[in-house]
């Protein structure tokens, strides 16, 4: 199989996990139920998070210089550790350290990004926007509404890196 092809199917996960990630922040204000159902809809956009970031990575990888494979990683490890079951390792909680890992890179990825060139500048811009606004609210406790604007911000860098990726999978210079 092509890299294009494989780059262009991590830009169709891109666009799905968005969507997902961006639709799934309001689930908190309309049902305070956490069943078996909402449980697979998080593990679905999480697996098609780290599918998009493989073609995220993969398709600016030699532009995107150390910072954007530090950044990679550090989100591709912390996508992994929050996709299994919730819980601890010894005092530490593994959802929060996954997403405290996700948060940081991203915005790593999100200067490699930039520096890449390759994607439309509002998907760095959007990421670390997402980043401050998560990080803040969980700083200063006010998880409600920074979870849905951090949530929302997240998936529309995903859906539009996607994009961009799945019409161009091949791209070579800059945007």
């Amino acid at each position: 199989m092509p890299a294009s092809t494989l780059i262009r199917l991590g830009g169709l996960s891109a666009i799905l996990a968005g969507l997902l990630r961006a639709g799934s922040s309001f689930i908190p204000y309309l049902t305070t139920e956490q069943g078996e159902l909402l449980e697979v809809l998080y593990l679905i956009t999480d697996v098609l998070i780290l599918l998009g970031l493989l073609g995220v990575y993969g398709y600016q990888h030699e532009q995107a210089g150390h910072s954007g494979f530090i950044g990679f990683l550090l989100a591709l490890i912390g996508t992994a550790i929050i996709v299994g079951p919730d819980g601890r390792i010894g005092s530490v909680e593994m959802y929060m350290a996954g997403a405290l890992m996700i948060s940081i890179g991203v915005l790593v990825l999100a200067i490699g990004t930039w520096k890449a060139g390759q994607l439309p500048r509002s998907v760095p811009i959007l990421w670390a926007g997402s980043t401050v606004v998560g990080l803040g609210g969980f700083v200063l406790g006010s998880l409600d509404w920074t979870f849905l604007i951090a949530g929302v911000t997240f998936g529309l860098a995903f859906l539009v890196a996607g994009i961009t990726i799945w019409r161009d999978p091949g791209q070579k210079q800059a945007a």
